[in-house]
């Protein structure tokens, strides 16, 4: 008799047990799924996507809002690219997500912005000019929203509007907000391209860290570096120079060696192919 009391006072020693250890779990599991962060509705966002509208642009400059249905959890990031009529990066034309934290709303501005304070390659092919008077036109066809979350890439998004930069029958500030004067990012030395460190797209061969310069008034004009000359680029197998001379990094301009001028600091010594990209040689800023 004593035997069988004993047994069952483990039986329901274990039973009490078993019970407390499966409630603290099911408490443990309600405590996680209330922290983790809410998964991105995509439908809503996709719908916000195709209501995103400008409120603010110029000659040189576009602001894109979007009104989420939710901000985007921890990890998410959201970007733009402008493209062009054959669903093509526009190259010129660099873009960057900003929060303006307004209470209660979940608002995401979309700046997109032209830096070309020169022509946008060497002088000796500059881009359609036989049938383009205005090389700093450029006209986009779409843009194309990309969420990302890490290095995964979750939606893509092409919507499609009708934009012009660069135009000169543009006045530079037609509604603001605008840009910030200056803006931190990446400046390619093949086409003196820039991109901002918040663009979707990242530098590719020889590039310069550093930022553009503008005076609120819709126009950046300068690039100032801040790193020497990164990246890298493969060996040409033939090397067929069209020109030597330096690229001035300020603004952007060019210069033959045979031409009897002295470079403006800060320069870099190079040559240009037969499409007109700049390679630095030696790979150096002067």
């Amino acid at each position: 008799m004593k035997t069988k009391t004993i047994v069952w006072l483990f039986v329901v020693f274990g039973i009490f047990f078993f019970l407390i250890s499966a409630a603290g779990c099911r408490a443990n599991t309600g405590a996680k799924v209330q922290t983790a962060p809410p998964p991105v509705d995509l439908d809503q966002l996709n719908k916000a996507l195709e209501k995103a509208g400008e409120i603010g642009y110029g000659r040189n400059f576009l602001t894109l809002m979007v009104d989420l249905p939710q901000r985007l959890p921890v990890g998410y990031e959201l970007f733009a690219v402008p493209l062009d009529r054959d669903r093509m990066p526009i190259r010129k034309i660099s873009s960057f997500a900003y929060d303006p934290e307004l209470k209660g709303k979940n608002h995401l501005w979309f700046y997109f912005f032209l830096f070309s304070p020169g022509r946008l390659r060497h002088e000796l092919r500059p881009p359609n000019a036989a049938n383009d008077p205005n090389p700093n036109h450029y006209i986009g066809d779409y843009v194309k929203f990309i969420l990302v979350k890490g290095e995964e890439t979750i939606m893509e998004k092409v919507v499609r509007r009708y934009d012009e930069w660069g135009s000169d029958t543009t006045p530079l500030i037609v509604d603001v907000p605008l840009p910030p004067a200056e803006i931190p990012g990446y400046l390619e030395l093949k086409d003196y391209t820039f991109f901002a460190k918040g663009d979707y797209r990242k530098p590719e061969g020889y590039y310069v860290e550093g930022k553009i310069q503008g005076n609120n008034n819709g126009a950046w004009l300068y690039f100032y570096p801040t790193s020497d000359i990164r990246g890298q680029e493969p060996e040409p197998e033939v090397k067929l120079p069209t020109a030597k001379g330096w690229l001035e990094l300020t603004n952007g301009r060019t210069h033959q060696m045979m031409e009897g001028v002295a470079p403006a600091k800060p320069y870099i010594n190079g040559w240009w192919d037969g499409k007109g990209y700049f390679h630095p040689e030696p790979v150096k800023i002067q």
